[in-house]
């Protein structure tokens, strides 16, 4: 699905509170890549766990699963119900496509949340070196799926050009 060009002003920025709103959503795909914040934060949490301890450890363990339309339906965001509107118009195997990958990175976000809860002492305690592979190894996990989210976000079903991360990716591919 393409989302249809806005107009611009003559200083070329976007003039209304609804061209801002399709502004959210990627015309590639009609999906806002601002959602994948939302999965970046507990891949930061996960991937930095071992060296910022304790500060992190309890947001970590806060952490939930939202949906994209949990998250736009509570989002300040300017725009945020025209990005719902636009989502519920894709193509359903498209949407399902995303919510796939979705659910994918919400089963290792957690999974890897109950083990790292799983190591702490009984008074709430974590040590670092407990979980430092394991955070290693569940971030580069997770951050496979999340950039092939972005990867749909960014280029809808079309093949998009591979970025220098993405050949990084590829090539050197995460060791345990």
């Amino acid at each position: 699905m393409a989302i249809a060009e806005t107009e611009t002003g003559s200083t070329g920025t976007v003039d209304s509170l609804e061209e801002r709103a399709a502004c959210l959503v990627n015309p590639a795909s009609g999906i806002a890549n601002d959602y994948l914040n939302h999965f970046n934060e507990v891949l930061l949490l996960i991937e930095n766990l071992p060296t910022l301890l304790p500060e992190m450890l309890d947001e970590l363990l806060e952490w939930q699963p939202v949906t994209y339309r949990e998250y736009f339906a509570k989002s300040l965001l300017p725009g945020s119900a025209r990005a719902l509107e636009i989502y519920e118009g894709l193509d359903e195997g498209f949407r399902r496509e995303f919510e796939g990958i979705i659910d994918g990175i919400n089963a290792m976000a957690m999974a890897s949340i109950d083990v790292i809860r799983a190591h702490r002492n009984p008074e709430g305690e974590l040590d670092p070196s407990r979980v430092s592979d394991f955070c290693e190894n569940a971030s580069c996990a997770i951050r496979s799926a999340l950039n092939r989210a972005s990867d749909l976000v960014n280029n809808g079903r079309e093949q998009g050009a591979e970025t220098p991360q993405g050949m990084a990716d590829r090539l050197i591919p995460c060791v345990a």
